[in-house]
């Protein structure tokens, strides 16, 4: 995978234009081509008016050659590539976590509608020390809902702030 500069084009055909030197016959299919393959690796160019100038772009092994003048340093290629994945491993680390917490607000669920089924309350009747112990277990399990919530939206803004702190990693000129 090879990375160039967007410089703030305002049209996907213009951006292939100055990265690819593409002609002859066929040139307009070629052209759309790239340009799928750019948006492909690259889904922020959908918009090109929330794109900033500097920003690296991947060009895929399936377009075509990049114009050699257009080809980013490398000290940006593989800021670029570093940033890449480690924005993949933090998506594959929230998907994980986002799931385990999903796991246990489900377990915390099943355990408040087992707390208050019909069996458990009989067994209330004749266990005293359940009795005694039963509110205490459902207000921490209550806690453990409320807490699993907060921190999905901690970990949000985290996650939110690292995203942002990875793409200025990868722009940055060394």
């Amino acid at each position: 995978m090879s990375f160039a500069i967007f410089k703030g084009e305002t049209s996907l055909k213009d951006l292939v234009s100055r990265l690819f030197n593409i002609s002859g016959k066929g040139s307009q299919a070629k052209a759309d081509q790239a340009a799928k393959a750019l948006v492909q690796a690259n889904p922020q160019l959908q918009d090109l008016s929330k794109v900033a100038a500097g920003t690296v772009i991947r060009v895929p092994a399936s377009a075509p050659p990049l114009n050699p003048a257009e080809i980013a340093p490398a000290s940006l290629s593989n800021r670029a590539a570093i940033a890449a994945q480690a924005q993949q491993t933090l998506t594959a680390i929230s998907q994980r976590l986002a799931d385990m917490d999903a796991r246990a607000a489900d377990s915390a669920n099943a355990y408040l509608a087992l707390a208050e089924s019909d069996q458990t309350q009989a067994l209330v009747k004749v266990m005293p020390r359940l009795k005694q112990q039963l509110p205490t277990l459902i207000a921490d399990t209550l806690s453990v809902v409320t807490a699993t919530k907060a921190n999905q939206t901690s970990r949000g803004q985290a996650i939110s702030g690292v995203r942002a702190s990875l793409q200025a990693f990868a722009k940055t000129k060394s």
